[in-house]
């Protein structure tokens, strides 16, 4: 997803698409105008779709084939002016954390340091990540162990750590959050086999090093290498108490004990979902 979304000139049955549309209505059913013509589209289920003559949205979906030829099933619609670039906005209402979206989406709003809210926008514009993201566990084993837990974890960690941010910076708020709404992230790659077992990447990097992984070349856009910021954010997601010789630092601001606390709140809220947790000889 970006500010000026993606035209598409051809879909074709069970193809997932997603891009800037016309809408119009014609008093029998709702057309997608596209640049190859116009599309008809069954907008039952949408999050946000306002039937307006000439509007602009937003769409993401799977095209379905019928009797009557290609038709699309809109998972999401939302009017341009409406859209702020808050990739939560735009979330498929079929994921399973579907129901914490909005609560993301608040969270997003909040940050308002420019440089952190474009990172966050930028990272959850990727569909793949985010549909991991919202759709995965926090763990296999242990805490917000069921689809769809990593969204629920993260909302509570964020819900915990707003509640300590209220005397913070406006810079150290956005950092705050930033830091607790990428924490796990890593998880959206964590996981395989309908989550039963950890990911071949689960496996041999786990989730803090595939959250490094993609943050990095983001954070190269918008920050120098040496940037305060963006050291300070890194620091948030990786500093630890552990041994010296392991080459990880010990959280060195206070922002970090914000972080971790708001964290293991939630992980120690919720520690076992045993009646959803996956039977796996792995745990995590």
């Amino acid at each position: 997803m970006c500010d000026k979304g993606t035209w598409v000139k051809d879909i074709h049955s069970n193809h997932l698409f997603q891009g800037f549309f016309h809408m119009k209505h014609d008093h029998s059913k709702i057309l997608l105008t596209d640049a190859s013509g116009s599309i008809p589209a069954n907008h039952n289920g949408c999050r946000i779709l306002k039937v307006l003559s000439g509007n602009t949205i937003w769409a993401s979906g799977r095209a379905t084939e019928d009797i009557n030829g290609h038709s699309i099933n809109v998972l999401s619609a939302l009017p341009t002016e409406r859209w702020t670039g808050n990739p939560f906005a735009l979330i498929d209402p079929m994921l399973p954390g579907f129901k914490h979206s909005s609560a993301l989406y608040y969270h997003v709003q909040s940050i308002q340091d420019q440089e952190v809210r474009r990172i966050i926008d930028m990272f959850f514009a990727d569909t793949g990540l985010m549909r991991g993201f919202m759709s995965s566990p926090g763990s296999l084993k242990h805490h917000h162990a069921f689809p769809g837990g990593l969204a629920e974890h993260t909302v509570e960690t964020l819900d915990m750590a707003s509640q300590i941010c209220t005397t913070l910076s406006q810079k150290e708020h956005a950092l705050v959050i930033a830091a607790c709404l990428l924490h796990d992230t890593g998880k959206a790659f964590e996981y395989s086999g309908n989550y039963k077992h950890l990911s071949q990447r689960g496996r041999l990097l786990g989730h803090e090093i595939t959250l490094l992984e993609w943050l990095s070349p983001l954070a190269d856009k918008i920050w120098s290498r040496g940037d305060p910021k963006r050291l300070m954010l890194f620091h948030l997601l990786t500093a630890k108490p552990a041994p010296q010789w392991t080459g990880i630092r010990h959280p060195r601001n206070r922002l970090v004990s914000i972080v971790r606390f708001a964290d293991s709140w939630s992980a120690k809220a919720n520690p076992h979902s045993a009646h959803l947790s996956f039977k796996t000889t792995n745990s995590h």
